[in-house]
C-alpha cells in the first residue's frame, strides 16, 4: 500500500510541475548582449535588428525545433500593421540552456507610416512569445496556491489512507 500511496504522489506532482511554460523568451539586441528597449521607438524608415533570447528551458527543450511566427497589431494611432515589415526564420534549434539566436530578426517602419501609431509587435518561438512596443513585459509565473494546494491534497489524502488503513 505504501509503494501506491508513493508512486500516486510522484504521479501527481510529476502532473503538477508539467504544466509550466516550456521557457522564458526575451529579446535582445542585435549582438545579444542585453535586453531590447521595451518600449521600442523606430523611426518611419528605420529598420532594427533583433536576437531571440531563451532561458530557463526544460532540458527535454534542447535540440528541439521552435517554429517562429510574429503578428503586428495598432495599439493606437491612425496607422495600420502594415506599415510594419517583421522578418524572422522559420525556425530556431536551442542547443543550450540559456540560448541566444544572434541577429535574426529585423523590424522595418515603412518610411511613410504615421508619427502617431503604436503598434504592438508579438515575436513568438514556439509557445512562448515577447512582444515589442508595448508598455510592459510580462512573465507568467504561477501562483502559489497554483502548485501548493495540488500537492497539499495529495499529500493529505496519502496521510488519510494510511491512517484509515492503521485504524
Amino acid at each position: 500500500m505504501k509503494s501506491k500511496i508513493l508512486i500516486y504522489l510522484l504521479v501527481a506532482i510529476i502532473a503538477t510541475a508539467g504544466t509550466a511554460m516550456a521557457y522564458d523568451g526575451n529579446l535582445y539586441n542585435a549582438a545579444g548582449t542585453a535586453a531590447a528597449p521595451n518600449p521600442m521607438i523606430i523611426q518611419p524608415g528605420e529598420t532594427v535588428t533583433l536576437s531571440y533570447y531563451m532561458e530557463n528551458m526544460n532540458p527535454a527543450d534542447l535540440n528541439k525545433t521552435f517554429p517562429y511566427s510574429y503578428s503586428v497589431v495598432v495599439k493606437s494611432g491612425t496607422g495600420s500593421p502594415s506599415d510594419i515589415a517583421v522578418t524572422v526564420p522559420a525556425s530556431v534549434i536551442p542547443t543550450t540552456n540559456p540560448y541566444t539566436d544572434v541577429g535574426i530578426i529585423t523590424v522595418t517602419k515603412d518610411i511613410n507610416a504615421p508619427m502617431d501609431t503604436v503598434y504592438t509587435i508579438k515575436v513568438v518561438a514556439g509557445d512562448s512569445s515577447v512582444e515589442v512596443d508595448s508598455a510592459s513585459r510580462t512573465i507568467e509565473v504561477p501562483e502559489f496556491p497554483t502548485i501548493a494546494l495540488p500537492v497539499a491534497a495529495i499529500i493529505g489524502l496519502a496521510f488519510f489512507l494510511q491512517r484509515r488503513k492503521e485504524e
